[in-house]
Parts: C-alpha cells; structure tokens; sequence
C-alpha cells in the first residue's frame, strides 16, 4: 500500500488517509467483506500517530464504507447498498438481477392458515377464508438481507406446496405457472424496530430499526392476490422516486 500523503499542502493528515482508503475501496482493491489492515499496520504504512489513522477510520465508518468490530474483528468493508426505484414493481428475483447477483431463499414456514383481520381485509378474503402463509429468508450473494412474510390468495385454484421453495425458487415465478400475472400494487415504506425474532433471523442486534414494506399486489381488474410484509437491513438498501410539479 502506497505512501500517498504529503505533508506539505494544508489538507489535514487524517483526511489524506480517508481519501485514500476511499479511493483503494473504489478500485476493489478492499473488497466488501475484506478487513483493512489494523491500526498498528496502516500506522506503519502511513507513517502516522494511532490517533491520526484512528480519526481517519473513524470517518470511513460514520459514512457507512467500513464497519468496525470489537473482539479482535478488526474493520471490515461493507457491502454497498441497493438502490431501488420505489415507483416499480419487481421481485427479489428481479431485484438482485439487476445488479448481476445470485438471489436465495430459506423457508422458514409454509402452511395454510386464517390469516389476521388486517390481511384478511387487504386481500378481500370471506370470513374463515384460508390463504398460504409463506415466511422465507432471503439472501444477497450468500448474506440474509431481508425477512418476507408472504400471505397468498388461493385465486385460479393455486395449488402451492412446500417443495417448490427451494433456496433459488422465485415465487412469481410459481405464481406465473398458475397463470397468476402481478399488474400493480401499493406499497408503504417506513422504518421501525421489529420483533426480536426478526431481528434475530436479520443477524442485526437487539432494538435496530430496519426498513420495512407492506405491499398489496394485484391481478388486472385491480383483483388482489398477495399482502406481504419485507423487512430489509437498511445496512444494505436505499430507495428512490422520481417526483413531478404537477
């Protein structure tokens, strides 16, 4: 690793550092996961005092680029968020496509249920009315990202069963098979702190808010078919929308 500090302009020792840990992170040379080198190490590379290479980390970590870990973990680079266009509908699938990633999946539970009054609601569904219940994890090149609590209308007798979720099944895809078409759907975003299993099942600690989507998705006729709720690591995702002046 370079020497690429100069002492002799006006911009601050530790700033230089940052910029140059940014540019080396940039380039692949630390690639998201890797550790950077230890304090003691970039100490001697750079040539600095411990608190001078400490404030430059210090700053790579409030912007989110790298992660500090306590217990010996040293300081590893994150994983760049996902940005999204919040006004168009596609699947997880879909989604990691996108950025030319590898999408998984692990069931936690499949059933057939009576689902809570909300969704029963959201969905239209008669009193006693079953829908399938499917709860998966879902993963990012091999890193859970996000939790999906899916609540399935049984329309165009559907017929689903446990087998089909396999870690790479997509289920538009299975719903496409039983000619069921998504149209549209409403989604709210919003941030809030969920359930400890939740968070448990995220790997995120105890009280972290996360961003979580509630989303009714539709067949044409504006016929619902799907409530879901997504809980995402906002370490992860960030979301856009493109606004006019009417």
């Amino acid at each position: 690793m370079g020497k690429l500090i100069d002492r002799n302009i006006k911009v601050p020792l530790h700033y230089q550092i940052y910029l140059d840990i940014l540019k080396r992170i940039q380039t692949g040379e630390f690639r998201p996961g890797e550790k950077l080198p230890s304090e003691s190490e970039l100490q001697k590379i750079y040539e600095v005092s411990r608190i001078t290479v400490r404030s430059a980390v210090e700053m790579l970590a409030q912007e989110g680029i790298v992660k500090k870990h306590r217990g010996g973990k040293g300081t590893v680079v994150c994983h760049g968020k996902y940005l999204y266009d919040a006004g168009k509908l596609t699947s997880f699938t879909d989604d990691a496509k996108l950025y030319g990633e590898h999408a998984g999946s692990e069931l936690i539970d499949f059933m057939e249920l009576v689902p809570y009054s909300h969704v029963a609601d959201q969905l239209g569904l008669r009193r006693g009315e079953k829908v399938y219940y499917i709860e998966r994890k879902r993963y990012r090149q091999n890193i859970v990202v996000g939790i999906h609590k899916a609540y399935i209308k049984k329309i165009n007798r559907l017929k689903l069963e446990r087998e089909q979720f396999t870690p790479d099944a997509s289920l538009y895809a299975l719903l496409r098979e039983n000619e069921i078409i998504p149209s549209t759907a409403q989604e709210i975003i919003k941030v809030k702190v969920p359930s400890e299993r939740i968070l448990r099942l995220l790997q995120m600690p105890s009280g972290k808010a996360v961003f979580c989507k509630e989303r009714i998705t539709y067949i044409e006729g504006k016929k619902p078919f799907e409530y879901v709720e997504m809980y995402y690591n906002p370490d992860y995702y960030q979301y856009k929308i493109e606004l006019r002046l009417n």
